[in-house]
């Protein structure tokens, strides 16, 4: 037998003939189909809905060829291998496939009548419901192909096991596409895992400190850091970034995404997040960022091992312009593939040296090694399930085509997550979406499946057009299933659901959300038998199934992630001395993936904001922000609005409508967000996004709970730093006018109160007295000023001891007013240690029920601290005579001490005053002279003593700042010999309280007495710092010299008045003696240490200021 050529070869001439017919083109050539074509070669062939009636095609090899539809009546196919031959609707009657392969062929519809199977290989075929009574079966190989619905005249010779496995056979597809499911979604679930393996691989091929993934989160459009190892797992879950922004104000991450660039970064660049680069202290690394990406061919196929002939050392490129700083990028040029890469990712790796150096060998070894993994990253996401799911139903319904839209945004009007498996013809994916009023849109609304036929809709009036694009790829019939979630527990947005006209028949369901369409093609005319319809509603509720469980996942696992992240600034917000506003502001940047994060502090007693506003992201102006609040700004305008909005369109919220600021920085979409604590404001937060933004229900319980974080610890610290202002003025002062004054103001700002008095008791008539208010222009009826113990809530208290809160004082018999519009009244006893009344501290607020027991609990410890004030002053009064002379006494000892080096100064100055004229008598002007310095000296000393001793008593203290001071008593020094100076005193040090005269002083005699010690040179040091003892914040300065040192034998000596190491008669010993006289004075402490020979450190310690 002599094998015919294959077709190609055969009618390689009669390729331009207009017909696409095999029987047409046999005729054209020449050929008889009845006896030329025995053992020809047409595997894959398209011969649907051909005439091929009574052709000899025996021994032919039409695997995998499309036979649809073909008439075969008559035809000789013995031996034939059809083996995954697409047979559906063909006329097969009286064919002869006597010992023919049809091996998984496809035989749904097929006529078989009278036809000879004698022996013919059936094994997987599909023979549903097909009718083989008048078949001749004999000898026939049926295992493992699917006869449900077939009819057979005689079915007992069939072996009972291969019955079995027949019936299963029809779930056999099912069953492997629910394990590839299965499969995709525990790899989605084990995302983490992946992303571990990746970056310890990473780490262990090249060395690196630390590594971290970000990936593109495509809901939300936005590129987060979900995990890290090293210090890079630090920042996991802190930042998150829209990828969109313009090119001159977005993140780094989103740069890499948008370039496919890879970077090599040490230091500052303009594109980090200010905010993360300090807190997590980026100064100090030097980083590689290098896109994760997948590569495309031409009809969007994913290309799995193009890294393998990716010319690298041709294509990836270092480029011969830098970045900024110590920046340097390196390109893909050309980028792989057919279309541009699909960035998910990117990687930050790198050392925690910025002297430690990352190469080229090293950037490439790690984008080849990105590029090998980018695969197993990808498995982690919902793209890849969803992708699974699409080629499942391809195989399952034997289709050209499948493609999956899921997940709609509304303001681009399109779907996030697209799919395809199989061929798209040229067609890029996204013109395969859904069109309004078409199938897809229909299925969505009418809930279940439906299809459309070319033909059908040419020539049978369907109500559904024929989609343009399907046309044009050669779609014959094309169907789509609805993705619809049973949403009981409200997972799904329905911002996100698919559009659909009122009063479809999905929602009428209660619970039931479509989420998306699922689409498959076919070339030929498909009916959809309500068998395969079936088959389709199962799949399409296993793949919903599938993204359920997906969704619930992402869903926990978000919250978690956010809970976590809550957590985190919770606890850090409680932490923050310093700057607390801003890091609100940073952190809630980072959770949303705003643009632009505005606070403005508020004081709700004052009706005033603080200036400036603490802000969080990166201004297209940097002037547009006003440090002023002007009444009638939107701050304001909030604040009146009284709860909390949340506008999409800018536009449409008439509080922004004169908002320059929204118009310079281009915002579009706003959070105003009141900062309150029960019915206390403490600020306002802004939350600016330069895109179409929409607050989803989740997203606002998130905001919530940060603003109650924000606002609880902004309360927090006002309460903190109340205490150490009144603690601080009660040991520095014993003005009780003065401490009055500012414990009412405290209790009102502290409790929210609109006003507050302190009352005193009379100790001759055991009235209480108002002694102080505030605000202070608030008047108080002047037959109130004084008022019975018993009478009013304030007597009532003072009588008894205790504390009263009144929710509603209009119906509390006790109440007198004191002032207008009052509704709500807390009231607290000022008792001593034997619980005698010194007096009341007492609040009102024109809100009802405005108090709480917490608010109870601040006043009553401010009234603790009025108390020892009150005492304080009480004994200092009491004392005042009794200890004037202990006080004169030790007064005169001091100044005896200090007037008895006065004399011995006198005296010296007078004898050298004697050798100066006996010097001048003899001519001898230049002995005169040194030893007039010297007098000049003596005289200079006494001079500062006698000052220092006087500001000591007169100056009051103030916050200040220590690195002017330093600068201020440097400058004094009239010059330096051969001296060096080390000089490490920051400019944001913490300020300390103090006279400015006094600190100059201090610092003045330790540097000067360092210079002494140096007379042949040396080096002067001077280093400050903030410590921490015993829970609170100190300043340490240390005042170090090269010089001569002191001899341990001296030590006890040093502060001694009197005490001198100079040998020289130009000393009298009053430096040290009164500079720790001052040191402690201001409540500091001044300790030393020295070394013979090798120098002395002076270490002065104050308590840093807290404002």
């Amino acid at each position: 037998m002599n094998k015919e050529p294959s077709l190609p070869d055969l009618l390689q001439d009669l390729a331009q003939t207009e017909t696409n017919q095999f029987s047409e083109l046999v005729q054209i050539a020449g050929l008889n189909l009845h006896k030329d074509f025995e053992g020809i070669d047409l595997s894959g062939e398209d011969l649907s809905e051909d005439n091929l009636s009574q052709a000899n095609l025996s021994f032919a090899n039409l695997s995998d060829t499309n036979l649809r539809s073909t008439n075969l009546s008559g035809a000789n196919l013995k031996g034939a291998n059809l083996s995954g031959a697409n047979l559906r609707n063909a006329n097969l009657s009286h064919a002869d496939l006597s010992g023919a392969n049809l091996s998984d062929a496809h035989l749904v519809g097929v006529n078989l009548n009278n036809a000879i199977l004698y022996q013919a290989n059936l094994n997987g075929a599909n023979l549903k419901s097909v009718d083989l009574t008048n078949t001749d079966l004999s000898g026939a190989n049926f295992r493992d192909a699917n006869l449900k619905d077939t009819k057979l005249k005689n079915p007992s010779h069939l072996v009972t096991d291969s019955v079995i496995t027949i019936k299963e056979k029809a779930f056999d597809p099912f069953l492997e596409a629910d394990k590839e499911i299965t499969q995709a979604i525990a790899d989605l679930f084990g995302q983490e895992t992946i992303l571990d393996d990746v970056c310890k691989e990473i780490q262990e091929l090249l060395s690196f400190d630390f590594v971290s993934i970000s990936l593109v989160i495509p809901e939300q459009n936005t590129i987060e850091a979900v995990y890290g190892i090293g210090i890079a797992g630090r920042w996991v879950d802190q930042a998150r970034h829209y990828l969109n922004a313009d090119k001159d104000i977005r993140d780094i991450q989103a740069d890499i995404v948008d370039t496919c660039h890879t970077e090599i970064i040490s230091g500052w660049d303009r594109r980090f997040d200010r905010w993360i680069y300090e807190n997590f202290q980026h100064d100090q690394l030097n980083r590689i960022f290098s896109p994760i990406f997948l590569v495309h061919d031409e009809q969007g196929k994913e290309i799995e091992n193009w890294f393998e002939n990716y010319e690298w050392d041709k294509n990836f490129i270092p480029s011969p312009v830098q970045g900024e700083g110590n920046n340097r990028v390196i390109r893909m040029q050309p980028l792989p593939g057919g279309f541009p890469p699909v960035v998910i990712g990117t990687v930050e790796a790198g050392y925690e040296n910025t002297s430690r150096p990352i190469t080229y060998e090293q950037a490439t070894h790690l984008a080849k090694l990105i590029a090998r993994r980018a695969l197993d990253i990808r498995r982690g996401s919902l793209r890849y399930v969803l992708k699974i799911i699409a080629e499942n139903a391809k195989r399952i319904f034997h289709a050209d085509l499948a493609t999956l839209h899921f997940l709609w945004e509304p303001q681009e009007e399109r779907y996030i997550y697209e799919v395809l498996a199989g061929d798209p013809g040229n067609i890029p994916l996204k013109r395969f979406s859904p069109r309004k009023y078409g199938v897809g849109w229909r299925s969505i609304f009418e809930g279940k499946l439906q299809y459309v036929t070319y033909l059908s809709s040419v020539h049978k009036n369907s109500e559904v057009d024929f989609s343009p694009v399907a046309l044009e790829r050669g779609t014959k019939t094309y169907a789509a299933f609805p993705l619809l979630i049973n949403d009981k527990y409200k997972v799904i947005p329905r911002i996100i659901a698919t559009p659909t006209k009122q009063g479809s028949s999905v929602e009428r369901e209660q619970h039931l959300i479509p989420v998306g369409v699922l689409y498959v093609h076919f070339r030929y005319e498909h009916q959809f038998i309500e068998e395969l319809s079936r088959q389709g509603e199962y799949f399409a509720n296993k793949a919903v199934d599938a993204i359920w469980h997906i969704t619930i996942h992402q869903k926990m696992r978000e919250e978690a992630r956010q809970l976590a992240t809550l957590q985190c600034v919770t606890q850090s917000l409680s932490q923050i001395e310093n700057d607390l506003l801003s890091h609100i502001a940073w952190y809630t940047l980072n959770v949303l993936a705003a643009d632009l994060v505005v606070i403005y502090e508020y004081i709700q007693t004052e009706k005033q904001f603080l200036s400036p506003p603490s802000l969080a992201g990166r201004l297209i102006q940097e002037d547009a922000m006003e440090s002023e609040v002007p009444e009638q700004s939107v701050p304001f305008l909030l604040i009146q609005h009284e709860t909390n909005i949340y506008v999409s369109n800018i536009s449409q919220e008439p509080i922004f409508k004169n908002s320059l600021f929204t118009q310079r920085e281009k915002i579009q979409s706003v959070a105003g967000i009141l900062l309150r604590v029960d019915k206390d404001v403490v600020g306002v937060m802004f939350i600016n996004y330069r895109r179409s933004h929409i607050f989803l229900n989740e997203e606002k319980q998130i905001i919530s709970s940060i603003a109650s974080s924000a606002a609880s610890s902004i309360k927090n610290q006002r309460w903190l730093q109340t205490l150490d202002s009144i603690e601080r003025e009660i040991i520095t002062t014993l003005d009780w006018e003065q401490l009055q004054e500012l414990i009412v103001q405290k209790a009102v700002q502290n409790t929210g109160a609109d006003i507050g008095v302190i009352s005193i008791v009379e100790p001759t008539t055991q009235d209480l007295v108002a002694k102080a208010r505030y605000p202070a222009h608030k008047q108080i009826e002047n037959a109130l000023l004084n008022i019975k113990m018993g009478e009013g809530v304030s007597g009532w208290v003072a009588m008894h001891r205790k504390a009263a809160l009144v929710n509603d004082v209009e119906i509390d018999e006790r109440y007198i007013c004191y002032f207008a519009d009052s509704r709500s009244e807390l009231c607290v006893p000022l008792l001593d240690k034997d619980c005698q009344t010194l007096g009341v501290l007492n609040v009102e607020s024109r809100q009802k029920a405005k108090f709480k027991q917490k608010d109870l609990g601040r006043l009553e410890f401010l009234a603790g601290l009025a108390v020892i004030a009150i005492q304080n002053a009480q004994n200092a009064e009491k004392k005042e005579q009794k200890g004037i002379k202990e006080v004169l006494t030790s007064v005169g000892n001091v100044s005896g001490k200090v007037l008895n080096k006065m004399n011995t100064g006198i005296s010296t100055v007078e004898g050298l005053l004697r050798e100066i004229v006996s010097g001048l008598n003899e001519n001898n002007v230049e002995a005169s002279k040194n030893r007039g310095n010297t007098a000049l000296s003596f005289v200079d000393q006494m001079s500062q003593t006698l000052k220092g001793l006087k500001i000591a008593q007169e100056e009051k203290p103030q916050p200040l700042d220590l690195h002017k001071i330093v600068d201020m008593a440097l400058s004094e020094i009239p010059q330096l010999h051969e001296v060096k100076l080390s000089i490490n005193v920051p400019i944001d040090l913490p300020k300390v309280l103090g006279g400015e005269q006094q600190l100059l002083s201090i610092f003045y005699h330790l540097i000067q007495n360092a210079l002494d010690a140096m007379p042949n040179g040396g080096t002067l040091s001077l280093n400050a710092t903030t410590v921490e003892l015993e829970g609170k914040f100190w300043v340490e300065v240390k005042v170090s010299d090269t010089g001569l040192g002191i001899a341990p034998d001296k030590f006890n000596e040093i502060f001694q008045l009197g005490f001198t190491t100079k040998s020289d008669r130009g000393n009298i010993g009053l430096g040290l003696w009164l500079t720790k006289l001052q040191v402690e004075a201001l409540g500091g402490i001044l300790k030393f240490d020295s070394s013979p020979n090798e120098g002395s450190q002076f270490t002065v310690t104050l308590r840093a200021y807290k404002q």
